[in-house]
């Protein structure tokens, strides 16, 4: 008995040597993003709308809605300061239908609809991926959104860049002081 308990202790050890620690799976996908052909850094401006806080969860953007989960005060400041452009990353024009028109559709329409809606969008899980910043001046994120009538979030990874910055630059500063650099949409979270 003692050498099968050592023999399955010895087996378990050995597999996870193999396996992925949870940091290097978080990461992987996020890497493979800024080290494919799809990542272009580029130059975006901030937000040149007005946006008003509904309360302090919740902005608009122009037209758009965002919603943020609760205590994120950093998605806050890079939303409330445009910084954060909903326009670049969600497209200028707003997919928006009056309940009558909305009624109207069928099933399948609806759901095509949904999917492509960015009126109002929930954001969350924003996350800084320190593991994959480049320099001091480079800091990258993700975060999910969630659309109206969607069961399953979205993935996104957004890159702020901050010329000025240095390895003692608060991340608050470094927020105020940044420009995003590349967005990307990536998968749906199952």
């Amino acid at each position: 008995m003692k050498t099968l308990i050592i023999n399955i202790l010895i087996g378990l050890s050995f597999f996870h040597c193999f396996g992925q620690t949870d940091n290097e799976g978080k990461y992987q996908f996020a890497k493979d993003v800024f080290n494919s052909k799809e990542y272009v850094k580029g130059n975006y401006d901030r937000f040149s709308g007005r946006i008003d806080s509904i309360d302090s969860n919740t902005f608009r953007l122009g037209e758009k809605i965002l919603k943020i989960e609760t205590g994120n005060n950093e998605l806050r400041k890079l939303i409330g300061i445009g910084v954060f452009n909903a326009d670049e990353i969600f497209g200028k024009q707003t997919t928006k239908k009056t309940k009558a028109e909305i009624d109207s559709l069928s099933q399948n329409q609806k759901v095509f609809f949904n999917l492509t809606r960015n009126d109002s969008l929930a954001v969350c899980c924003f996350e800084s991926l320190e593991k994959l910043n480049p320099n001091p001046q480079t800091k990258r994120f993700k975060f999910w959104v969630m659309k109206i009538g969607v069961a399953n979030p979205t993935e996104y990874y957004i890159e702020l860049y901050n010329d000025k910055a240095t390895k003692e630059t608060e991340l608050d500063e470094f927020i105020e002081n940044s420009k995003m650099s590349f967005y990307y949409k990536g998968t749906l979270i199952i």
